[in-house]
């Protein structure tokens, strides 16, 4: 954690308080913009974890063959602007076990089940926001949400820099 404050020693507390957080990003995210969320799912198959061999595999140990659920999606504010971009992987042991329906958000969907919960930050760092034309820097984190017996997920997000800034205004 000491290294991840030291990248982003500059950023406002709201960043390095997302940088630094182990437990549920959407809690955060909620609490940032002081309402709730929602997800819009641009993309969701279900693939051999193969075909996203160093998530499905390396990462979330599945076997090559093994089915993977691969969705990329968009957490919105309730005026639909677009909070952060995420890519999620879940290795769930039973099929669809763990993939929320297409209009909840994952880590609500998850606690709601009951399940003992752990997040393993796998990086932090700046990236491109991808949607816009004019591509700035912004917060990128992965990490790793153990689920215990039903599986893991991996969650790669990009946080909208209009709402987590990587330095603090003037």
């Amino acid at each position: 954690m000491t290294e991840r404050l030291k990248e982003f020693s500059s950023a406002p507390p709201q960043t390095r308080m997302l940088v630094c957080a182990d437990g549920s990003t959407t809690v955060l995210l909620d609490a940032l913009v002081g309402e709730p969320l929602s997800v819009r799912v641009d993309h969701q198959r279900l693939v051999r974890a193969a075909l996203v061999r160093h998530i499905g595999c390396r990462i979330l140990g599945a076997a090559p063959d093994a089915l993977v659920v691969d969705r990329q999606s968009r957490i919105l504010t309730s005026g639909l602007d677009v909070i952060s971009v995420n890519r999620v992987v879940i290795a769930a042991r039973s099929d669809g076990e763990l993939v929320p329906p297409r209009d909840e958000l994952l880590g609500p969907y998850l606690k709601a089940m009951g399940l003992a919960l752990t997040r393993e930050t796998i990086a932090v760092s700046r990236d491109v926001w991808p949607l816009g034309g004019t591509a700035p820097a912004c917060v990128s984190k992965e990490y790793v949400i153990d689920c215990g017996a039903p599986g893991r997920v991996y969650v790669h997000e990009k946080f909208n820099p209009r709402f987590v800034p990587l330095e603090k205004d003037g």
